[in-house]
């Protein structure tokens, strides 16, 4: 069994840890691209209650079931083996395609501190992929100091965002509100794109419910899931009123580094700029190393559910940590860093980061779907059975149609990739069933 040695606190970094990357720094720029300043705040907001109403779920369902793999167990118990594998796969995939995603924001702002490493493919590809196997070695030396390592950088990668909440409030201009980076943007039918290209801020809530089985206690789980994810929530919508009040939206849908734009232009001095450059390359390191946590985890939860073969869910006899998943992980992670890096334009970011949201959406629709089932099993035969299902009910319902809500929003390019990178792992568990017969 792996060893539950996270408490609340390194709980809640590897929520905050994972939601926190590159994603909240490069939201603006996103935004502006695809959206007007309105819809992009209100597709903040949706987004933001969404994200609540499911980690919720999670958080409930992590307290009922504290096993490691979240979903993938739920939806195991609630529906069977087919969707459980669909589920994990999703999931799995997930992982690689995010730390495409968050390596290519890190790289955005690391060019405005080190103009060289922008310069310099070949560099790049080395230090994002030395980065990948720090933190593979780190966890294969215990979960307990990938812990603690994620709560110093949680805390680091804070300081950025207070310094930039503290320098752009005195610079807000209301008409920047009104400013459009294109003249199609202007009405809300960029609604749900705007809240499916949000939700990639906020991927990782289910952080603590994914490593669940190597958590102190149950309860943990809930109050970890809440805590972060309410955290979230509130600064990012700070941040993204502050970044739309300080720059016309032309200006940011053109930008590699808003924040780090938005600061030099409000002073002037390329210091406080660098200082928010710096601070997101230690934030993508942190959120690296949390997604490395958390996908080598699912991999494991899915040999143990025996969805993926046996060896997933071999654990080093020492340290207890689940080896052939983590190593494996490693080397996709490398491959897709290193594909990845033969393109770093701003339009392979947001490919990357609607694929990787399109793939986590699975997890969560799922995830919202179980609860659902699981509270149907348990609840009691007899009159007004319907209506205390409703009433019980209630948020893991609207948590699974905002789910689909934005599944629509990512819009029929995406959803096909999504679906095709599911059919790529039928074979796979095909495979796997037969050899267990």
């Amino acid at each position: 069994m792996l060893k539950r040695e996270i408490g609340l606190w390194s709980a809640t970094a590897i929520i905050v840890g994972q939601m926190i990357g590159t994603g909240i720094y490069m939201l603006p720029q996103g935004f502006a691209q695809l959206a007007n300043p309105r819809a992009a705040v209100l597709g903040l907001v949706i987004t933001g209650l969404g994200t609540l109403f499911l980690a919720i779920c999670f958080a409930r369902l992590g307290e009922r079931h504290p096993l490691t793999g979240s979903a993938i167990v739920y939806t195991k118990e609630a529906f069977g083996d087919l969707p459980a594998f669909i589920v994990g796969w999703s999931y799995w995939c997930g992982c690689w395609i995010a730390n495409g995603a968050i390596i290519l924001g890190g790289i955005s702002y690391a060019g405005y501190f080190f103009p060289a490493l922008g310069d310099q493919p070949l560099i790049q590809v080395l230090v994002s992929i030395l980065v990948i196997w720090l933190y593979t070695w780190i966890n294969y030396f215990g979960v307990k100091n990938a812990g603690h390592l994620n709560l110093v950088l949680t805390v680091i990668k804070l300081l950025p965002l207070i310094l930039f909440i503290g320098i752009a409030s005195f610079h807000v201009d209301l008409d920047n509100f009104r400013t459009l980076s294109s003249p199609e943007l202007s009405g809300m039918s960029c609604l749900p794109v705007a809240v499916a290209f949000a939700l990639w801020s906020f991927i990782g809530f289910e952080g603590a419910s994914v490593n669940a089985g190597e958590i102190k206690d149950a309860a943990t789980v809930r109050k970890a899931t809440m805590i972060g994810t309410i955290f979230v929530i509130l600064i990012y919508l700070v941040l993204i009123l502050l970044a739309a009040g300080n720059m016309p939206q032309e200006q940011l849908a053109a930008s590699s580094s808003p924040f780090s734009d938005i600061i030099y232009k409000a002073t002037g001095g390329y210091w406080a700029g660098g200082l928010i450059s710096l601070g997101v390359a230690i934030s993508a390191l942190g959120c690296i190393g949390a997604w490395i946590l958390s996908g080598a985890r699912v991999a494991y939860s899915l040999g143990e559910q025996g969805l993926f073969p046996d060896v997933f869910a071999h654990l080093h006899q020492k340290h207890r940590t689940p080896v052939f998943a983590l190593m494996l992980n490693g080397i996709l992670m490398s491959l897709v860093m290193f594909l990845g890096y033969f393109n770093s334009s701003i339009g392979i970011y947001n490919f990357l980061v609607l694929l990787a949201v399109m793939s986590f959406l699975v997890f969560y629709a799922f995830g919202a779907a179980s609860d659902l089932m699981l509270m149907k099993k348990e609840s009691s035969p007899g009159p007004g059975r319907v209506f205390r299902f409703l009433k019980n009910g209630m948020i893991s319902l609207i948590a699974f149609y905002y789910s689909v809500y934005t599944i629509y929003g990512a819009g029929a390019e995406y959803v096909m990739y999504g679906f095709l990178l599911i059919l790529i792992g039928f074979p796979f568990f095909i495979y796997n069933q037969k050899n267990q017969l």
